[in-house]
């Protein structure tokens, strides 16, 4: 049975954090997530775009895990670029680390509430790109963030690099601002403040019961 494993890895401004052994052999030959690139993005403030693109990363890995038959590790690029952007360099460096043969990088591009969500499939050991793929036509708003994951995923699914497509249940609705409330909380995580994460992780279920992974992170930080 396929596992996916979701792992935080930290990419220092001048070092790239490596992945535990037990965690490279799990990703071996899979895929690594560097994120969404949410630079560009007007309408909301630039923080906010920043949690919606770390929630999507978490969402796609999940998507990806149920609907391929490929191992997914989350790796999280932090500091050495601006807010918004992912340095491509240092990703491929922690993919390769992490045991990961490809590398997604994703982007979000919100023009006050229209939206275009896409994610480039690449090498993680040359960068060069696979295959690009993007949302459905029909999900063109904010609100259609999270459906933009599992348009994502089945676009993706299709490429025999991740092993083929499977079925996989719809997801529940979610809406936009749970998944900024989410992100967020991953944020707050990531910085060590346990309890203001959890405060977020919450606020997102509230909006949004159905985002499995808030749950699963509300768990983690115990609350």
């Amino acid at each position: 049975m396929k596992t996916t494993t979701q792992l935080t890895v930290a990419l220092a401004l001048a070092s790239v954090a490596l992945a535990r052994p037990s965690d490279r052999a799990a990703a071996q030959g899979g895929v690594a997530i560097a994120g969404f690139e949410t630079d560009g993005s007007v309408g909301l403030p630039r923080a906010d775009f920043d949690a919606m693109g770390r929630a999507m990363t978490v969402v796609l890995g999940t998507e990806i895990g149920s609907r391929t038959g490929a191992a997914v590790v989350v790796i999280r690029p932090m500091g050495g670029t601006r807010i918004g952007r992912i340095d491509v360099t240092k990703a491929r460096a922690a993919a390769i680390e992490a045991g990961a043969k490809y590398l997604i990088v994703g982007t979000i591009l919100d023009q006050y509430g229209d939206l275009r969500v896409e994610a480039r499939l690449l090498s993680a050991a040359t960068g060069d790109p696979v295959a690009v793929v993007r949302a459905d036509k029909g999900h063109t708003k904010r609100e259609n963030l999270a459906e933009s994951a599992s348009d994502l995923a089945i676009g993706l699914g299709g490429r025999a690099e991740l092993g083929g497509a499977r079925q996989a249940p719809e997801r529940a609705a979610i809406s936009a601002e749970a998944m900024v409330n989410f992100g967020q909380g991953l944020r707050s995580e990531e910085a060590g403040d346990r309890d203001k994460a959890a405060t977020s992780y919450r606020a997102a279920l509230k909006l949004s019961p159905g985002l499995t992974e808030a749950a699963t992170a509300l768990r983690r930080v115990g609350g």
